[in-house]
Protein backbone atom coordinates (compact mmCIF):
# COMPACT_ATOMS: atom_id res chain seq x y z
CA UNK A 1 0.00 0.00 0.00
CA UNK A 2 1.26 3.45 -0.85
CA UNK A 3 2.27 5.16 2.39
CA UNK A 4 0.41 8.36 3.09
CA UNK A 5 1.98 11.30 4.85
CA UNK A 6 0.60 12.45 8.19
CA UNK A 7 -1.05 15.41 6.47
CA UNK A 8 -2.62 13.23 3.77
CA UNK A 9 -4.06 11.04 6.52
CA UNK A 10 -5.45 14.14 8.21
CA UNK A 11 -7.22 15.19 5.02
CA UNK A 12 -8.52 11.65 4.40
CA UNK A 13 -9.89 11.55 7.96
CA UNK A 14 -11.48 14.99 7.56
CA UNK A 15 -13.46 14.10 4.46
CA UNK A 16 -14.52 10.81 6.01
CA UNK A 17 -15.67 12.54 9.21
CA UNK A 18 -17.74 14.96 7.12
CA UNK A 19 -19.31 12.02 5.24
CA UNK A 20 -18.02 13.52 2.01
CA UNK A 21 -17.31 9.96 0.82
CA UNK A 22 -20.50 7.89 0.66
CA UNK A 23 -21.24 4.31 -0.32
CA UNK A 24 -24.49 3.11 -1.90
CA UNK A 25 -25.87 3.54 -5.43
CA UNK A 26 -25.35 6.89 -7.14
CA UNK A 27 -25.69 8.75 -10.42
CA UNK A 28 -22.65 10.82 -11.40
CA UNK A 29 -21.99 13.69 -13.77
CA UNK A 30 -20.88 11.17 -16.38
CA UNK A 31 -24.47 9.87 -16.48
CA UNK A 32 -25.52 13.14 -18.14
CA UNK A 33 -23.74 11.94 -21.28
CA UNK A 34 -23.95 8.21 -20.60
CA UNK A 35 -27.29 7.53 -18.86
CA UNK A 36 -26.93 3.82 -19.56
CA UNK A 37 -23.73 3.54 -17.52
CA UNK A 38 -23.91 1.42 -14.34
CA UNK A 39 -24.60 3.38 -11.18
CA UNK A 40 -21.62 4.08 -8.96
CA UNK A 41 -21.22 2.37 -5.56
CA UNK A 42 -19.30 5.41 -4.30
CA UNK A 43 -20.05 9.13 -4.32
CA UNK A 44 -17.65 11.90 -3.33
CA UNK A 45 -18.84 15.46 -2.72
CA UNK A 46 -16.09 17.93 -1.82
CA UNK A 47 -18.14 21.11 -1.64
CA UNK A 48 -19.14 23.72 0.86
CA UNK A 49 -22.80 24.15 1.91
CA UNK A 50 -25.41 24.17 0.50
CA UNK A 51 -24.03 21.71 -2.07
CA UNK A 52 -21.80 19.69 0.23
CA UNK A 53 -20.74 18.96 3.80
CA UNK A 54 -17.29 20.55 3.98
CA UNK A 55 -16.21 23.46 6.15
CA UNK A 56 -13.82 26.29 5.37
CA UNK A 57 -11.21 24.46 7.46
CA UNK A 58 -11.65 21.34 5.33
CA UNK A 59 -11.17 23.35 2.14
CA UNK A 60 -8.05 24.93 3.63
CA UNK A 61 -6.53 21.51 4.24
CA UNK A 62 -7.53 20.25 0.79
CA UNK A 63 -5.95 23.31 -0.81
CA UNK A 64 -2.77 22.78 1.18
CA UNK A 65 -2.63 19.10 0.21
CA UNK A 66 -2.99 19.97 -3.48
CA UNK A 67 -0.40 22.73 -3.25
CA UNK A 68 2.07 20.31 -1.67
CA UNK A 69 1.84 17.86 -4.60
CA UNK A 70 2.11 20.72 -7.08
CA UNK A 71 5.29 21.87 -5.38
CA UNK A 72 6.68 18.34 -5.28
CA UNK A 73 6.00 17.97 -8.98
CA UNK A 74 7.86 21.23 -9.68
CA UNK A 75 4.98 22.62 -11.75
CA UNK A 76 5.56 26.25 -12.69
CA UNK A 77 2.49 28.43 -13.13
CA UNK A 78 1.40 32.07 -13.23
CA UNK A 79 -2.35 31.84 -12.55
CA UNK A 80 -4.67 29.51 -10.61
CA UNK A 81 -8.04 28.66 -12.15
CA UNK A 82 -10.69 26.77 -10.19
CA UNK A 83 -13.31 24.82 -12.14
CA UNK A 84 -16.74 26.10 -11.06
CA UNK A 85 -18.00 25.43 -8.51
CA UNK A 86 -16.24 22.77 -6.51
CA UNK A 87 -12.77 23.81 -7.62
CA UNK A 88 -13.12 27.53 -6.91
CA UNK A 89 -12.78 27.54 -3.09
CA UNK A 90 -9.82 25.16 -3.33
CA UNK A 91 -8.21 27.36 -5.99
CA UNK A 92 -8.47 30.37 -3.67
CA UNK A 93 -6.39 28.51 -1.08
CA UNK A 94 -3.79 27.47 -3.65
CA UNK A 95 -3.68 31.03 -5.00
CA UNK A 96 -3.02 32.43 -1.54
CA UNK A 97 -0.38 29.85 -0.69
CA UNK A 98 1.44 30.26 -4.00
CA UNK A 99 1.07 34.03 -4.29
CA UNK A 100 -0.31 33.57 -7.83
CA UNK A 101 -3.44 35.44 -8.99
CA UNK A 102 -6.78 33.73 -9.52
CA UNK A 103 -8.17 33.18 -13.00
CA UNK A 104 -11.96 33.02 -12.98
CA UNK A 105 -13.55 30.45 -15.27
CA UNK A 106 -17.12 31.35 -16.22
CA UNK A 107 -19.92 28.85 -16.76
CA UNK A 108 -23.09 29.38 -18.78
CA UNK A 109 -26.19 27.27 -19.33
CA UNK A 110 -26.16 25.52 -22.70
CA UNK A 111 -28.68 22.87 -23.74
CA UNK A 112 -29.92 22.45 -20.15
CA UNK A 113 -26.44 21.95 -18.72
CA UNK A 114 -23.82 24.29 -17.32
CA UNK A 115 -20.70 24.50 -19.46
CA UNK A 116 -17.41 26.34 -18.94
CA UNK A 117 -17.59 29.11 -21.51
CA UNK A 118 -14.92 31.77 -20.95
CA UNK A 119 -12.37 33.37 -18.66
CA UNK A 120 -13.11 36.62 -16.87
CA UNK A 121 -10.75 39.43 -17.82
CA UNK A 122 -7.83 39.67 -20.22
CA UNK A 123 -4.32 38.35 -19.68
CA UNK A 124 -1.00 38.48 -21.51
CA UNK A 125 -0.58 35.69 -24.05
CA UNK A 126 1.26 32.61 -22.79
CA UNK A 127 0.69 32.83 -19.04
CA UNK A 128 0.67 29.37 -17.45
CA UNK A 129 -2.49 28.25 -15.66
CA UNK A 130 -2.79 25.64 -12.91
CA UNK A 131 -6.34 24.27 -13.17
CA UNK A 132 -7.85 23.08 -9.86
CA UNK A 133 -10.83 20.82 -9.23
CA UNK A 134 -12.07 18.55 -6.47
CA UNK A 135 -11.80 15.25 -8.34
CA UNK A 136 -11.62 13.60 -11.74
CA UNK A 137 -13.75 10.74 -13.06
CA UNK A 138 -13.69 11.07 -16.81
CA UNK A 139 -12.17 14.15 -18.39
CA UNK A 140 -15.12 16.04 -19.91
CA UNK A 141 -15.16 19.02 -17.55
CA UNK A 142 -11.37 19.23 -17.50
CA UNK A 143 -11.31 19.31 -21.31
CA UNK A 144 -13.89 22.12 -21.26
CA UNK A 145 -11.63 24.11 -18.95
CA UNK A 146 -8.54 23.37 -21.03
CA UNK A 147 -10.30 24.52 -24.19
CA UNK A 148 -11.39 27.79 -22.60
CA UNK A 149 -7.95 28.48 -21.12
CA UNK A 150 -6.20 27.80 -24.41
CA UNK A 151 -8.87 29.77 -26.27
CA UNK A 152 -7.79 32.77 -24.20
CA UNK A 153 -4.22 32.16 -25.49
CA UNK A 154 -3.04 30.91 -22.12
CA UNK A 155 -1.11 27.71 -21.42
CA UNK A 156 -2.26 24.84 -19.18
CA UNK A 157 0.60 24.10 -16.76
CA UNK A 158 -1.18 21.15 -15.09
CA UNK A 159 -4.50 20.04 -13.63
CA UNK A 160 -4.58 19.20 -9.91
CA UNK A 161 -7.32 17.47 -7.90
CA UNK A 162 -7.77 15.87 -4.51
CA UNK A 163 -9.13 12.51 -5.73
CA UNK A 164 -8.63 10.59 -8.97
CA UNK A 165 -11.52 8.12 -9.28
CA UNK A 166 -9.33 6.14 -11.70
CA UNK A 167 -12.02 5.85 -14.36
CA UNK A 168 -9.92 6.95 -17.31
CA UNK A 169 -9.83 10.73 -16.97
CA UNK A 170 -6.17 10.95 -16.01
CA UNK A 171 -5.07 8.68 -18.83
CA UNK A 172 -7.19 10.59 -21.36
CA UNK A 173 -5.61 13.90 -20.36
CA UNK A 174 -2.12 12.42 -20.42
CA UNK A 175 -2.70 11.13 -23.97
CA UNK A 176 -3.56 14.73 -24.90
CA UNK A 177 -0.30 15.91 -23.35
CA UNK A 178 -1.59 17.31 -20.05
CA UNK A 179 -0.32 16.49 -16.56
CA UNK A 180 -2.89 15.48 -13.94
CA UNK A 181 -1.83 15.56 -10.29
CA UNK A 182 -3.95 13.87 -7.61
CA UNK A 183 -3.43 13.77 -3.86
CA UNK A 184 -5.31 10.46 -3.65
CA UNK A 185 -5.79 7.84 -6.33
CA UNK A 186 -9.08 6.26 -5.23
CA UNK A 187 -7.54 2.86 -4.49
CA UNK A 188 -4.98 4.47 -2.16
CA UNK A 189 -7.69 6.36 -0.30
CA UNK A 190 -9.84 3.25 0.07
CA UNK A 191 -6.87 1.15 1.20
CA UNK A 192 -6.28 3.68 3.96
CA UNK A 193 -9.93 3.56 4.99
CA UNK A 194 -9.71 -0.24 5.21
CA UNK A 195 -6.57 0.02 7.36
CA UNK A 196 -8.20 2.39 9.87
CA UNK A 197 -11.48 0.45 9.92
CA UNK A 198 -13.73 2.95 8.11
CA UNK A 199 -14.78 0.44 5.46
CA UNK A 200 -14.46 -3.31 4.96
CA UNK A 201 -12.13 -5.00 2.50
CA UNK A 202 -15.24 -6.31 0.74
CA UNK A 203 -16.57 -2.77 0.22
CA UNK A 204 -13.19 -1.60 -1.08
CA UNK A 205 -13.09 -4.53 -3.52
CA UNK A 206 -16.66 -3.84 -4.68
CA UNK A 207 -15.85 -0.21 -5.46
CA UNK A 208 -12.61 -1.00 -7.26
CA UNK A 209 -14.30 -3.75 -9.31
CA UNK A 210 -16.80 -1.11 -10.48
CA UNK A 211 -13.96 1.31 -11.27
CA UNK A 212 -12.07 -1.29 -13.34
CA UNK A 213 -15.23 -2.27 -15.24
CA UNK A 214 -16.20 1.35 -15.99
CA UNK A 215 -13.04 3.04 -17.20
Amino acid sequence: MEELTRFQKKVADRINDRKAVKFGTFRLKLHEKHPEAPLSPIYVTLRLPPDGPLTDEDIEDIGQAIYIIVQRSAVEFDLVGGIPRAGEPIAKVVSRLSGKPLLKLVKKIEEDRRKIDSVEGEYPVGLRVLIIDDLITQADTKKEAIGVVEGAKLVVAAIAVLIDRQQGGTEELEKMGYKLLAVFPLDVLLNYYVTVGNISQAKRDEVMAYVVANR
